[in-house]
C-alpha cells in the first residue's frame, strides 16, 4: 500500500507571485483616493455654502446701509 504524503514546495525554486499583493494594494488605494475625493467635495460645498452666505449678508448690510444696491449686482 502506497502512501502519498504531501510535501511542502521549495521557497528557493518555486517562483512567488506578488500580483495579488499588488490587486489589493491597488484595490485599497484606489477606495482611499475616492474616500478622500468625497470628503473634500463635502469640504468644498460647506465652504461655498459659508461663502454665500457671508456674500448675502454683506448685500443686505451694503443695500441698508450703504444706500443702494450692492456693488457686484
Amino acid at each position: 500500500m502506497a502512501t502519498s504524503k504531501h510535501v511542502a514546495p521549495d521557497p528557493v525554486t518555486t517562483p512567488f507571485s506578488f500580483e495579488p499583493l499588488f490587486a489589493l494594494t491597488t484595490a485599497f488605494a484606489a477606495n482611499l483616493a475616492q474616500l478622500q475625493r468625497l470628503q473634500l467635495d463635502a469640504w468644498l460645498s460647506w465652504q461655498k455654502s459659508l461663502a454665500d452666505s457671508g456674500q448675502e449678508l454683506f448685500d443686505e448690510w451694503s443695500c441698508r446701509f450703504g444706500g443702494g444696491v450692492p456693488i457686484d449686482g
